[in-house]
């Protein structure tokens, strides 16, 4: 199938009319999510338990057939299924290793592929299920490989660039989507605080699109961003050095402080329900102690986004850092939905 630019996405999603077979690729991870969440609300919110199923490849419950054995039901409730296939690349660009049987006689592949059961994917994009929508979400593929060929023949094919090296001025261009992304949702910048920002995310699209939702939770109330704001929560530190740093923080009440800590314990890879552990701790051991007219809204905070981590209901980092701001004592924003301008 031809590729499908993200204005189409857009209007697929709005109509409710998702093609049998997407491949969503690219480095802009935040709006990539932001095109699922859209995706699995084309399916009415108390069905979703029935009819939405989220695979990360390559763990030992989504392995191709059990991935495919969901695309092929049928629906319960409901006319149409969403199947999700997140981290994709596991599969459609995976490290090196053994060569898989399925990649056996491929001609223009060479050298050692991974061991990849190939075989259900291919079977089923030879004839797609209608009442499913199949979506495989990847950070990237090798288009060499037969597996991502075969994909690539049946998917609408959307392509989430961010800022490349070498095609412009990357400076400028992430400049641009700044004050576009800021003028869509009410708020203004200092020019020294958006050069600041630009500077700090480099070219990465993803980490400057996390930068400014921790700016919009840190500045509720407030409509312009300044140099200030940006120094307090983008920070450039590059190592932890206090595993209580973000539960200190929230009970100083700091919360760019908090913000920051957690930014850099999810960097090095800490699990995001381990830090809603100790922060389930702290409510329990010392809010209690210290507030305890706060405790009842911050066990609430904690189920609602022990829930949502469970259930994939959203971005993890997001639903931490909302978390977090929520435990510092600020209310939480009320979250924008999908907007069929982004």
């Amino acid at each position: 199938m031809p590729s499908l630019d993200l204005p189409a996405l857009k209007k697929k999603i709005s109509a409710g009319r998702l093609s049998a077979v997407h491949l969503l690729v690219g480095e802009d991870v935040k709006l990539i999510d932001r095109m699922v969440d859209a995706m699995e609300a084309t399916i009415d919110e108390a069905d979703r338990p029935f009819a939405v199923d989220r695979f990360y490849a390559g763990e030992q419950e989504a392995a191709p057939v059990d991935i495919i054995a969901a695309a092929r039901a049928l629906p319960m409730i409901g006319d149409r299924r969403v199947v999700i296939v997140l981290r994709a690349e596991r599969v459609l660009k995976p490290k090196r290793g053994g060569k898989s049987a399925s990649d056996e006689g491929d001609a223009e592949e060479s050298g050692d592929e991974p061991t990849v059961d190939a075989g259900p994917f291919e079977e089923y994009f030879s004839a797609p299920v209608s009442s499913t929508s199949l979506i495989f979400v990847a950070a990237e593929v090798d288009r060499t490989r037969r597996l991502t060929k075969r994909l690539m023949e049946v998917a609408d094919v959307t392509t989430f660039a961010g800022f490349q090296a070498g095609r412009g001025d990357t400076v400028s261009e992430a400049a641009a989507w700044l004050r576009d992304e800021l003028v869509r949702s009410g708020r203004t910048i200092d020019p020294e605080a958006a050069r600041l920002l630009v500077s700090r995310a480099g070219q990465d699209i993803t980490k400057l699109r996390g930068d400014v939702e921790k700016l919009d939770l840190f500045i509720h109330g407030r409509s312009h961003i300044t140099p200030d704001d940006v120094m307090e929560v983008v920070s450039e530190a590059t190592a932890v050095d206090d595993e209580w740093a973000v539960v200190n923080a929230i009970a100083n009440g700091d919360v760019a402080r908090a913000l920051a800590a957690l930014d850099l314990r999810l960097d090095r890879g800490d699990s995001p329900h381990a830090l809603v552990g100790q922060l389930r701790w702290w409510v329990s051991q010392r809010l209690a102690e210290s507030d305890p007219g706060r405790v009842k809204a911050a066990v609430d905070a904690l189920l609602r986004t022990d829930l949502a981590l469970k259930r994939s209901g959203g971005d993890d980092r997001v639903l931490v850092e909302r978390l977090v701001v929520e435990l510092t004592g600020r209310p939480q924003p009320a979250r924008r939905g999908w907007d069929s301008r982004r």
